[in-house]
């Protein structure tokens, strides 16, 4: 909970792991905790308060998207396997619940048998200790079968979120942090720490909300540090939902950013601030090409205040593909001021409203290229990407 209290909310059950078919999953919520006066939905669209047995939709996994949430991608689960000892066959989101335990992202923890004493694990590493991750992290990039006995630091970090890049959870000055740092097949060492921290701070320039952030340099190494707002003041945790998870769609090819509108006006208490930072949010994805903008990098945070669109998070300007993952106005690419304003009457806004959201966020973003040069951007690799956004900009401005 956000004061810190460890609350026992419910039941999971998963079976048929062994199958390539179909697995199964369940979840029932604990008495005990719906007669709480703060509980709340872990899912309010799919999980919604109440008695009785929730059954997963998504059969691959053989869990519900919410606790699928909780765990990392890419590179943070290949470190929890290795942490837990789980070879191929055995990695199941269920299986890596129950090695995730209490240190994970979000506000869900894990435990095989109940009764037990569960706890919140903080497994972040010193921050002083980064160079050592990093240096274990490259070592496990050029060989994925490396022994355990070499990984001592970064398998200490716990859960690490998002992506196949390496990061790491840390701590720094009593905070936590989400530490990113370049991959050995980075086509530049600063690449893309670079043209992340450009991307945010435009974000935050475009009005939208973002975490705090901090660039080091560590033995010639660029990170960037993203600071963890699941984790309340008081040290205990916020819940965050996926739009992934709140959606119920699989391929997020078929999702446009109107359907995660319709999210937010479905289950958020402020959903005119959120309708417009969505808004702005898209408009920041299209000026900027960050393209990568699937479900899972949308998110709902809860709070004492209840439900709410989370800050900005891994916009990151895309030199690799034009064409975007959600969709507007039909279009995955290309768009118009029309297009942009026609999905923008989706979200329920007025067309007035979306043509001076659109004149101020192209505005807001025209320095740009200065940003760029603050961030240390480099021009190799990023020439056609800096072509591409010029492009976009006059796009925008046309019917």
């Amino acid at each position: 909970m956000p004061d810190g209290e460890v609350v026992y909310v419910g039941r999971l059950l998963s079976r048929n792991l062994h199958s390539s078919d179909r697995k199964e999953g369940f979840f029932k919520y604990d008495e005990g905790y719906l007669r709480r006066q703060d509980a709340y939905p872990l899912d309010p669209i799919h999980l919604p308060l109440g008695p009785g047995i929730f059954e997963a939709r998504r059969g691959e996994t053989g869990v519900h998207g919410v606790f699928d949430d909780s765990l990392p991608d890419a590179w943070g689960r290949t470190i929890l396997a290795k942490r837990a000892g789980l070879d191929k066959s055995r990695l199941t989101s269920a299986r890596l619940l129950a090695a995730l335990k209490g240190s994970g992202l979000g506000c869900l923890l894990y435990a095989e048998k109940y009764p037990a004493k569960v706890r919140c694990v903080d497994q972040s590493i010193d921050f002083k200790r980064i160079s050592a991750a990093i240096g274990e992290a490259g070592v496990l990039e050029a060989n994925i079968d490396t022994g355990n006995k070499e990984l001592k630091h970064i398998l200490a970090c716990g859960s690490s979120a998002g992506g196949a890049r390496p990061k790491v959870l840390v701590r720094m000055e009593d905070h936590l942090w989400l530490a990113k740092f370049s991959s050995i097949r980075d086509i530049g060492p600063a690449l893309f720490v670079s043209l992340e921290q450009a991307g945010m701070l435009l974000a935050q320039e475009a009005g939208l909300k973002i975490p705090e952030l901090k660039r080091v340099t560590v033995e010639n190494r660029e990170i960037l540090l993203v600071k963890r707002f699941d984790v309340t003041t008081a040290g205990g945790r916020n819940a965050i939902v996926s739009m992934r998870t709140l959606t119920g769609e699989e391929d997020p090819y078929l999702v446009s950013y109107a359907d995660v509108a319709g999210v937010i006006r479905r289950i958020s208490d402020r959903p005119d601030v959120d309708l417009e930072s969505l808004f702005r949010w898209m408009l920041v994805n299209v000026l900027l090409q960050n393209t990568d903008d699937h479900l899972q990098n949308f998110s709902m945070l809860h709070t004492d205040s209840g439900w709410m669109l989370s800050p900005a998070y891994d916009i990151t300007p895309n030199i690799y593909q034009e064409s975007h993952i959600l969709q507007i106005n039909g279009k995955d690419g290309m768009f118009t001021r029309e297009d942009i304003v026609s999905e923008g009457r989706r979200f329920g806004l007025s067309p007035q409203k979306c043509r001076r959201l659109l004149l101020e966020v192209y505005a807001k973003l025209a320095g740009w290229e200065d940003v760029f040069e603050q961030c240390g951007v480099p021009g190799q690799h990023t020439q056609t990407l800096r072509e591409s956004i010029k492009q976009k900009r006059k796009l925008v401005l046309t019917t």
